[in-house]
């Protein structure tokens, strides 16, 4: 099979209002269940099974197996960065555009780092502090002092480092039409945020909550001023 007929078949199954909104529900990379998912798609349980067999097909999603019980995962990164960039074309075809205040625009979770105008804007600080630097492929390098203020954060870079993982990514964000850090650097930020206890998770979607304090930290470390 070639590849452009590889990605006609990714293109259909992503080609249903359930199937997205399935994906968009595992985009945050917590395992559910189908039973979760029909719930959450608005589809009853047998459609559901249908349609994660579909995404299953064209290696969207994996299945994640406790005991009798299977899971279903977003397969990587790559795929939570996909629907990110859809999200971006949606959002420019049509001209519009998500209010900043609203909270899946705020702060999110792109798979397993920090998206929305605070994923963006954690980014700039890293940049402008000198601590990340731009390179022309697409990702981000750790400057000596970026190291040391990733250290200082909680982060193990030596681990982070060792990931089969692409080390910093530039993901572009659909809210904010600009780049957030990816990556394995970009899970371990938003680890260490959550250690913290300055950010915590939707448990039930994908938007990120601050804490009282987070926002002292915030403004500490990233001059975020919230």
């Amino acid at each position: 099979m070639t590849a452009i007929h590889r990605m006609a078949k990714m293109a259909g199954a992503m080609a249903s209002p359930a199937r997205l909104k399935m994906l968009e529900f595992l985009a945050d990379g917590v395992a559910r269940s189908a039973t979760d998912l029909a719930i959450l798609a608005d589809v009853q349980a047998n459609t559901a099974t249908t349609h994660l067999q579909v995404l299953l097909k064209v290696d969207l999603i994996k299945v994640k197996k406790q005991g009798r019980y299977r899971f279903f995962q977003i397969r990587d990164e790559v795929v939570g960065d996909m629907l990110e960039v859809l999200g971006e074309q949606v959002a420019y075809l049509s001209h519009t555009q998500i209010p900043p205040q609203t909270e899946i625009a705020f702060a999110r979770s792109c798979y397993d780092h920090i998206a929305g105008w605070l994923g963006v804007n954690i980014t700039h600080s890293l940049i402008v502090n000198r601590y990340l630097e731009e390179q022309t492929n697409g990702n981000y390098s750790l400057t000596a002092n970026g190291e040391t203020f990733f250290s200082d954060l909680g982060v193990d870079l030596h681990k982070v480092k060792k990931s089969r993982r692409q080390f910093a990514r530039a993901c572009c964000d659909w809210t904010e039409n600009k780049n957030h850090l990816g990556g394995a650097l970009g899970a371990a930020l938003m680890g260490s945020l959550q250690n913290r206890q300055w950010i915590r998770k939707n448990p039930d979607y994908r938007e990120i909550f601050i804490t009282k304090k987070g926002k002292q930290g915030l403004a500490d470390y990233f001059d975020l001023n919230l």
